[in-house]
């Protein structure tokens, strides 16, 4: 899949999450849930948005900022997308608009609880200098 738009929700520290649209349209919502400082690699955490969530995420990035409002529906869209048929993972060292992806299939066991904007304390860096969320 080749991403053909991409909007920054939240940057901090390097760890992103973004919106972004590939070019059949779907649109998904990307949280960087890993980042390896050697390797420069992160793993993103994707839910697939449905149709009508996509109307309301693209009513937001209209607007170019987010509110707390905005936080809180984008919260609700989230927990309303985020099943195991809708959620991927992805492994990239980074995003950009024209670059073609490859997603890994969730299990049951990967589905996390996210609350926006993201708290980066959920990473930390155990003794072999990997990143991991808990």
């Amino acid at each position: 899949m080749t991403i053909t738009k991409l909007y920054i929700v939240d940057w901090y520290d390097d760890i992103i999450t973004s919106i972004i649209s590939f070019e059949n349209d779907e649109l998904y919502l990307f949280n960087c849930i890993q980042r390896q400082f050697i390797s420069g690699k992160k793993t993103y955490y994707c839910v697939k948005i449905d149709e009508e969530s996509s109307k309301q995420i693209g009513n937001m990035i209209e607007k170019k900022i987010f509110t707390k409002k905005d936080c809180d529906i984008l919260n609700l869209i989230f927990e309303k997308n985020n099943k195991n048929d809708n959620v991927f993972l992805l492994d990239t060292e980074s995003l950009f608009v024209g670059s073609d992806i490859i997603f890994r299939k969730t299990k049951n066991s990967d589905l996390r609880s996210i609350t926006f904007p993201f708290d980066i304390s959920t990473l930390y860096t155990d003794q072999n200098n990997n990143e991991r969320y808990i």
